[in-house]
């Protein structure tokens, strides 16, 4: 009789079984919540970062060609959502913000080609300043203050998921010689 009364208590009972079965299952699901919400997390850090190297490419490029310009009588517009000026090469390049994107195009070359996207147009946009840093407000700029014209400020606010993204790029170009007055 001892012998039987042994090995009953050696197996486990189908009630144990079931709370053993459901303490893996609750284990289970806190553990896949937790992988997801951290695949998330990447997932979003990873759109965060190719929006930033899309306005970082746009940024430099204007930058690039903006240091291009040979004096302030080759700047053509002026306003706070459009820049057109002529290069000391003779090329016309036109920066537009429009809708939510920052397109670029070389004028009478091909159709405009969109540098950076989404933006949040409201706060995207270009400033102008004169020698004295003094800001030139009354955009579109006219002739008389594309003239005054040493300093062209660049905001671009990437749009992820409703939060913006801050991206600025300041340009004295370099053919202004603004240091050396």
């Amino acid at each position: 009789m001892n012998n039987i009364t042994t090995k009953s208590r050696a197996a486990y009972t189908l009630i144990e079984m079931i709370i053993a079965m459901t303490v893996l299952g609750l284990l289970s699901g806190v553990l896949v919540s937790i992988i997801s919400v951290n695949f998330n997390v990447m997932t979003d850090v990873s759109d965060r970062k190719k929006l930033i190297t899309r306005g970082m490419n746009a940024i430099n490029l204007f930058q690039r060609e903006l240091g291009m310009l040979k004096n302030t009588d080759d700047i053509v517009i002026a306003d706070d959502q459009q820049l057109k000026f002529n290069d000391t090469y003779g090329n016309t390049w036109e920066y537009v913000i429009t809708g939510n994107q920052l397109t670029r195009q070389e004028v009478g070359v091909g159709s405009a080609q969109i540098l950076a996207s989404p933006l949040i147009n409201a706060d995207s946009k270009f400033t102008y300043y004169a020698q004295d840093n003094s800001y030139l407000s009354s955009t579109p700029l006219s002739g008389g203050n594309r003239g005054l014209v040493t300093l062209v400020k660049l905001d671009l606010v990437m749009d992820h998921n409703g939060s913006g993204i801050a991206l600025m790029a300041m340009v004295y170009p370099e053919n202004f010689k603004v240091f050396n007055h």
